[in-house]
């Protein structure tokens, strides 16, 4: 079962973050198209235009969403919310956010140099040195600005509230029925195909069946099939989310009924489960549960502040494609403190 990915760090996570901010650098400021205007200021469509540009260098394969009006328009509020954020900020020269910006351009022009399609993009979009520094300095300054202000009580608040199940430690029987070959996407077997298999499997296991002889029989994740299906003392988060959520809400000593995920059908049974306090967590993923509280503490602004603080939003009208809308990102990528990063080894096909 592969792992989902473990929260970010470092200057990867500095370089997700960039996703939500624009360098306001236009001229002839007062001629320019304004595309929103909010209290004590105004967006450009130069200005905006530029995010847009920074947006698709830095996150490849996210031009389709930004075609997308409803995307697009989500993308401008929150462009607004960090430079309110930033406005409320003093001037004083921060040395940590100096260290930062210089480690995150070193980086970034590393990259630049050996990838001849980012080089042609950042040229295409006009974007200089500086332009990529001053973006950067908005976005460090606000998140260590919002991050000072987080507590230890608010960081167990949180975990206690939001966070605490994803971190049971689980044990889990589990018998999959694939329909789908993930390193290849080839078929396995049709899905009514592979569903009518995993209910004979319940339907036996039900009956009494052993599953140690059944998981060999049936299965098809080589990580437990030849152990009874079992995988032990495993924190859920590490689970794709439809069989996380299973193993966290099914009944514990139950065979369930058969979870869908991309892999195919599993038939589960939820051995034992075991929430954990936070002082019993690791020193990473007590970090990860910052970063996740400092995040929350973002949404809040954006969802119940920023809203009141918007005079207007003049984006030109345009209607996505169909089947475009379908893809729409509930959130857009913010910092990407509350996703997961690469953590650990993989431990069974289905949470990939």
């Amino acid at each position: 079962m592969l792992r989902t990915n473990f929260w970010k760090k470092g200057i990867l996570l500095a370089m997700a973050a960039l996703l939500i901010v624009v360098l306001a650098t236009g001229c002839g400021k007062d001629e320019e198209e304004v595309v929103a205007t909010y209290k004590d200021g105004e967006v450009t469509k130069t200005e905006f235009d530029k995010y847009l540009a920074f947006f698709s260098i830095l996150q490849p394969g996210s031009e389709m969403y930004i075609a997308i009006p409803q995307f697009k328009e989500q993308l401008l509020t929150q462009f607004i919310g960090y430079k309110i954020l930033q406005s409320r900020l003093d001037d004083k020269k921060d040395d940590e956010v100096e260290k930062e910006i210089t480690a995150f351009y070193t980086e970034f022009e590393k990259q630049r140099s050996s990838n001849e399609d980012l080089k042609k993009k950042v040229a295409d979009a006009g974007l200089s040195g500086d332009d990529m520094k001053t973006f950067y300095r908005m976005v460090v300054s606000v998140t260590k600005d919002q991050d000072s202000k987080i507590t230890d009580a608010d960081v167990k608040k949180y975990y206690d509230e939001k966070a605490k199940p994803d971190f049971s430690i689980v044990s889990v029987r589990h018998v999959l029925v694939k329909t789908t070959e993930r390193e290849t996407g080839a078929e396995v077997r049709k899905d009514d195909a592979a569903l009518a298999l995993a209910k004979e499997v319940k339907a036996k296991l039900d009956a009494g069946g052993d599953w140690n002889a059944i998981a060999k029989q049936y299965s098809e994740d080589p990580g437990s099939k030849d152990n009874g299906g079992l995988y032990e003392n495993v924190e859920v988060y590490t689970w794709t989310p439809e069989f996380k959520a299973a193993a966290i809400a099914q009944a514990v000593g139950t065979i369930g009924e058969p979870v869908k995920t991309m892999d195919g059908y599993h038939i589960m049974k939820v051995e034992k489960r075991e929430e954990q306090e936070l002082d019993k967590l690791s020193e990473e993923e007590k970090g990860s549960i910052r970063q996740a509280t400092l995040s929350n503490r973002m949404d809040e602004f954006m969802k119940k502040e920023l809203p009141g603080l918007i005079t207007k939003i003049n984006l030109p009208k345009e209607e996505a494609p169909a089947e475009d809308r379908s893809t729409i990102p509930e959130e857009m990528p913010r910092n990407d403190a509350d996703k997961p990063d690469e953590k650990a080894e993989d431990k069974t096909e289905e949470a990939k």
